[in-house]
């Protein structure tokens, strides 16, 4: 009975979830002028109405939200992983072009001179309706001392594809792939213990802020004045770091995440798809080619 109930309360809550989904439609946008011939263009909508997402050609297909639920539902199940679904949650970003659902992967401790220097790991799957959003699955981490966040750093996904009629039956591949992105995940935590191993020169560190700012100590009388407060605030979020796990090259990467996440990122979806990202993935990209 039990496990009955489970399941019971498990689909009560993923059909709650669904009835919040919008569903969206591809409506024809060229009229046609007499004399003149145009080509098919379609602008993506929410039913009912609302603000354009997206303009299209005929190829274009928008991602059935029901269905990626579903498809996403299944493959969390057929994983093994023991996630619970329950805890899957929907979010729109961009006025709505933009979706992502949610869901807690693991806790994992990283190696850091820090004692309990916890990261909260969740599951990404992102769809979108600009036409330029692919459907994709990936991974975001959550620094619970700090409340850094940052997603999957890499450009290659672990899944990604565009919104076509040819490529709905690519969702059945998610099971595989959310096997893949936990051991992503675990990987990623490996590479952060060794990042706090991993000791930095000066020279190390003014290419570093070089590379993300524009301005180190060596330019900084000739920089811009918000350059230099861009410089100012990002070398004080890695003192702070420093003081806690050393001066090394995870101190680095975390002083430039508690900037994005604390003083560039307006709003969660700057994380995901603003600046804030962007600066999150080329620091990744700079400690880890560090020597």
């Amino acid at each position: 009975m039990e496990l009955l109930e489970q399941i019971e309360t498990q689909s009560l809550k993923i059909e709650q979830l669904r009835a919040k989904l919008p569903v969206i439609e591809k409506i024809p946008l060229s009229a046609g002028l007499e004399g003149y011939n145009t080509s098919k263009v379609f602008g993506i909508y929410k039913k009912g109405g609302g603000n354009c997402l997206g303009v299209s050609k005929d190829s274009y297909k928008p991602a059935d939200l029901s269905l990626f639920l579903d498809t996403i539902v299944n493959s969390i199940i057929e994983s093994d992983l023991n996630l619970d679904v329950d805890k899957l949650e929907y979010k729109e970003y961009k006025g709505g072009k933009k979706v992502t659902f949610k869901i807690p992967l693991k806790e994992y401790e990283i190696e850091t001179p820090m004692k309990g220097d916890i990261i909260q790991s969740s599951l990404l799957f992102t769809t979108g309706f600009d036409v330029q959003t692919k459907s994709s699955l990936s991974y975001s981490t959550y620094r619970l001392w700090c409340s850094n966040g940052a997603k999957k750093w890499q450009e290659d996904y672990a899944l990604s594809f565009k919104n076509t009629k040819n490529n709905s039956s690519k969702y059945l591949l998610f099971t595989e792939e959310i096997l893949k992105a936990s051991r992503d995940v675990e990987n990623y935590v490996k590479f952060l213990g060794n990042l706090a191993k991993k000791s930095v020169t000066q020279e190390q560190v003014d290419d570093f802020y070089l590379r993300i700012t524009g301005v180190n100590r060596h330019n900084y009388e000739q920089a811009h004045g918000k350059s230099q407060n861009i410089f100012n605030s990002l070398q004080n979020a890695v003192m702070i770091e420093s003081n806690n796990t050393g001066m090394n090259a995870f101190s680095l990467l975390q002083g430039v995440t508690r900037y994005t996440s604390h003083e560039l990122a307006e709003v969660e979806e700057d994380l995901y798809f603003g600046n804030a990202a962007n600066i999150n993935q080329l620091a990744h990209q700079l400690v880890y080619s560090l020597n």
